[in-house]
């Protein structure tokens, strides 16, 4: 007998009216039901076959930035910083992020020339620009799609990011989307790209590298891609049909979690400290609301493969929803798409995968 954590269902209605948002144009086309993160995230959606340039002209992203002298006032005076320079876009004159002199920014032209290059294997999606111009991010459609179960499809997504800021380098790397729902099933953690450019999945350029041969690599790793895709459809599968109980959904929510868990929890008044639980975390029960089929987008109660399809959901269109109520809804996507390429939600999926096929 499967049983389930059971928390209150403190999903807003708020998140009720989304989930119904409709899908439209290409993605509705492409199979979504759901429109996918990055387009919630404000990014300018292709819908024509055009060039790589003039889809990035189309969504402002074919700017150039100049490295500008570092001067700053001391006692009424400019000074110079000779350490330090400044990153700034030609056509607005704004600066993007202060770097060391001796950085060298790589253009956006190279994301240009690597989809130009790569036209014959992938399609520009969309293309999103982030606090002006500080990141860019691009997402293309690979012919590499599969179904976990019948009618449940995945498709396997090229993306490309550039940073003048310093929070990034420049590079690629592949990501599977479910379309029911189009949550992230495995965005790349920090060690998940290190995992991934050993066992071919992901690169990332150094700025004295050549874009050209950068761009060179990259056919043969859309092979690569290509070719190892049904095997990580088939290393999920047999979640679709492991049944949990509530011990084992649980173990998995505190790993998943670890990171919110091991801040322990003061009291206001006598100072003393207790463990954090998971009944303490407010999230939980939005999962447990999508684990139960109340607000989850095709999740099969009680199964391994619903569970994550629960945290998957919930890290890839709920966190932050509810904070920060003077913030945008696009404000607050871009925030968990920052999340879910390099930070906190992809270190979460990736241990929700692993804990739930240990259980297999």
């Amino acid at each position: 007998m499967t049983t389930q954590l059971t928390y209150a269902n403190a999903v807003s209605t708020q998140y009720s009216r989304e989930k119904e948002a409709m899908v439209y144009g290409k993605y509705k086309e492409n199979g979504y039901q759901v429109n996918p993160l990055v387009a919630q995230a404000g990014g300018t959606l292709i819908t024509e076959n055009v060039s790589a340039s003039e889809a990035f002209r189309m969504a402002d992203a074919d700017f150039k930035v100049d490295k500008v002298v570092s001067t700053y006032q001391h006692n009424g005076e400019t000074r110079v910083d000779d350490e330090h320079c400044h990153l700034v876009r030609e056509d607005t004159g704004v600066s993007l992020g202060v770097m060391s002199s001796n950085y060298t920014p790589v253009q956006n032209d190279a994301l240009i020339l690597l989809f130009d290059y790569l036209r014959e294997n992938v399609e520009i999606d969309n293309i999103l620009t982030i606090r002006g111009g500080k990141k860019v991010f691009v997402s293309a459609r690979c012919d590499i799609e599969g179904e976990v179960t019948s009618g449940d499809k995945v498709r396997r997504y090229l993306h490309a990011f550039n940073s003048f800021d310093g929070s990034s380098a420049f590079g690629v790397f592949f990501s599977d989307v479910r379309l029911q729902c189009a949550n992230q099933i495995n965005y790349l953690c920090n060690k998940g790209a290190n995992r991934a450019k050993q066992e071919g999945a992901g690169m990332v350029m150094r700025h004295t590298a050549s874009v050209t041969a950068f761009a060179e690599a990259l056919p043969r790793l859309i092979n690569v891609e290509q070719q190892k895709f049904e095997t990580d459809l088939q290393t999920l599968r047999p979640l679709t049909t492991l049944r949990l109980n509530s011990d084992q959904a649980k173990a998995v929510l505190e790993h998943t979690y670890s990171d919110d868990l091991s801040r322990p929890i003061t009291d206001k008044n006598s100072g003393a400290t207790r463990p954090r639980l998971l009944t303490d975390l407010s999230h939980i029960d939005v999962i447990n609301s999508h684990y139960s089929g109340d607000t989850g987008y095709g999740v099969e109660r009680g199964t391994a493969w619903g569970l994550f399809q629960a945290i998957t959901q919930y890290e890839t269109h709920d966190r932050g929803r509810n904070r920060g109520m003077s913030r945008s809804v696009t404000d607050k996507a871009r925030t968990r798409l920052e999340a879910l390429y390099g930070g906190a939600s992809a270190k979460r999926i990736d241990r929700a995968r692993s804990s739930l096929l240990a259980l297999v």
